[in-house]
């Protein structure tokens, strides 16, 4: 009687055919997926932009001030960016970049107040402050806002209104940046903590390459504000967070960027800190304020 089965030689055969075509579809299967974390991280980039267009709307047009008084306690009424326009997004999951190895419990509880014992609803509250620090979209702060700890407090009902960049100052809304993907802290290469909700820009003084002639870039003081908030600047070539002032290349050595109109896409770090000779801790000077995408004169 004739047996119905594969040779051994069949066997191999079809083996190596479908080995071949995982070698073919494995890699293309991963850039989907990279692309996919891509697509995502600008659809989160967006709404915290619109978030924020929306709360313009509300407050004059004055941009939210990145923080209150510095406490990182929601007992004493410190708030953050990401919690002043909350109230606009109702999803704090956009906080995330998709690429970040970083989960909800590291960004709670990593060098922040452990809020897990306290009683609501300043629990819930303070989770959310947590949260909105170790947001992976950083605030332009310089060029955008200052810390509420250099200023007079404004009121109650609308506190430290005054202090932010009114928006209509932005000369190309545009071509100038709001947020970039960031990071609190490094292990080596490795990310930790999750994001940083503050940034600072590559550079801050304008060389006229012609006359020699030094300018600063940064914008007035407003409402009796004393001073800027400064992390040490860019500092290329090193290990430490702020390699890239706190910016983070999260995708394939890019970063997500979200722009002072709302829009967002992806550019590489050489690309965010065009027309700036950057150098540790502000040492070099923006030499092409055309290129330059952090000032608000574009």
């Amino acid at each position: 009687m004739r047996r119905n089965a594969f040779t051994l030689i069949e066997l191999l055969v079809v083996i190596a055919i479908i080995a071949i075509l995982a070698a073919i579809l494995f890699p293309v299967f991963a850039q989907a997926k990279i692309a996919a974390k891509k697509t995502a991280s600008i659809s989160n980039q967006k709404q915290y932009n619109t978030a924020v267009h929306m709360y313009l709307t509300d407050n004059e047009d004055v941009c939210p001030i990145i923080q209150y008084n510095n406490t990182y306690d929601v007992r004493a009424g410190d708030q953050a960016i990401g919690t002043i326009v909350n109230p606009y997004m109702k999803n704090q999951d956009i906080w995330a970049d998709p690429n970040s190895p970083i989960g909800r419990q590291e960004r709670i509880l990593k060098d922040m107040l452990d809020p897990t014992t306290w009683t609501e609803p300043t629990k819930t509250q303070q989770i959310l402050f947590n949260l909105a620090i170790k947001n992976d979209y950083g605030y332009n702060t310089q060029y955008f806002s200052v810390m509420g700890a250099n200023c007079p407090e404004n009121g109650v009902t609308l506190p430290f209104k005054a202090f932010g960049t009114n928006h209509t100052a932005v000369g190309d809304p545009g071509n100038t940046l709001m947020f970039v993907n960031s990071l609190w802290d490094r292990s080596g290469n490795a990310v930790v903590g999750g994001g940083n909700w503050g940034l600072d820009a590559p550079c801050r003084q304008y060389k006229d390459p012609n006359t020699g002639v030094i300018k600063d870039t940064f914008p007035a003081l407003q409402g009796g504000c004393t001073g800027r908030w400064w992390w040490g600047g860019w500092n290329p070539g090193t290990t430490g967070w702020n390699e890239f002032g706190g910016a983070w290349p999260y995708h394939a050595g890019k970063a997500v960027v979200g722009f002072s109109d709302s829009h967002a896409k992806v550019l590489s770090m050489s690309q965010v800190a065009r027309g700036c000779d950057v150098k540790t801790g502000w040492g070099g000077y923006v030499f092409d304020r055309a290129q330059y995408i952090w000032d608000l004169d574009n």
